[in-house]
C-alpha cells in the first residue's frame, strides 16, 4: 500500500494519529487503546508505570505524546508564575495498537476549504521586549545565566487541513523533530530543529537549543 493511500484512508477514517519523523521516513500510529491526559497530579505516577514494564513484546508497546514546559519544571523542583489557561492539557500519551510505516515523500492533497488571514498577533511590542531584553542582559553581566532566550507568541485563526499542512511543511522543512498529532478535537504540528533524545545503542544524545535547568548552589 502506498504513503497517499495510507494517508487519504487515516485521514477519511476520523481515527486519531501520530505522524513521527524516523532516520528512514515517517513512523504512523494509530488505532490507539488508552488515552492519558497528565497533570501535576498524575505525572509522577505515570512515569513510574511506564517505566516499571521492561518487557518490550512488539514495536507498539510504548506510549507516545508529549510533556508541556508546565509540566517538566514540576517534575525538577522548577516554580513559575502561573499562566494564562488556555485549557488545553499539559501532556497526553496514548498507546497505540497499530504502526505503519511511511516513506519521507509524504503526499496528501486535501479537498476542504481553507481559509488563511495574512495579520498575525503578536503577545509583545518593541518596548516591552526592549524591558525584558535589557533586565536579562544585565542578569547575563553578572553572571547569574549565559543564555536567555526571550520567546514571542504569533497567533492566527486559519482554518486549514492539519495533514495537508503537515505534508506541505515537511517539504520544505524537515526538522528532526517533525511530527502531527491528529486528535478529533485538535491537532499539534511541529517542526523543531532540536533533538531531544536520540539512542544510538548505548549512547543517549540530546541536542537542544535552550531548556530549563535547575540551579544547584
Amino acid at each position: 500500500m502506498n504513503t497517499n493511500k495510507i494517508l487519504n484512508d487515516i485521514n477519511t477514517s476520523g481515527k486519531p494519529y501520530i505522524i513521527y519523523r524516523t532516520s528512514k521516513g515517517f513512523d504512523l500510529f494509530t488505532n490507539f487503546s488508552k488515552k492519558i491526559i497528565l497533570s501535576n497530579n498524575n505525572v509522577v505516577n505515570f512515569l513510574k508505570s511506564i517505566s516499571s514494564n521492561k518487557k518490550k513484546i512488539k514495536k507498539t508497546d510504548l506510549y507516545i505524546g508529549f510533556f508541556g514546559y508546565e509540566l517538566l519544571n514540576h517534575l525538577i523542583g522548577i516554580k513559575f508564575p502561573k499562566q494564562k489557561n488556555n485549557q488545553f492539557p499539559k501532556g497526553i500519551f496514548y498507546k497505540p495498537e497499530t504502526l505503519l510505516k511511511l516513506n519521507e515523500n509524504l503526499s496528501f492533497k486535501t479537498e476542504s476549504i481553507e481559509k488563511k488571514y495574512k495579520n498575525f498577533k503578536i503577545n509583545i511590542n518593541k518596548k516591552s521586549y526592549t524591558k525584558i531584553f535589557n533586565k536579562f542582559k544585565k542578569r547575563i553581566q553578572q553572571g547569574d545565566t549565559y543564555q536567555i532566550k526571550i520567546c514571542t507568541k504569533y497567533k492566527n485563526k486559519s482554518k486549514i487541513d492539519p495533514l495537508d499542512f503537515f505534508c506541505r511543511l515537511s517539504k520544505s522543512n524537515l526538522a528532526p523533530e517533525a511530527f502531527l498529532i491528529k486528535d478529533k478535537n485538535y491537532s499539534v504540528i511541529s517542526c523543531s530543529p532540536e533533538t531531544l533524545i536520540e539512542k544510538k545503542g548505548r549512547s543517549i544524545i540530546t541536542k537542544p537549543i535552550a531548556g530549563t535547568l535547575k540551579k544547584n548552589t
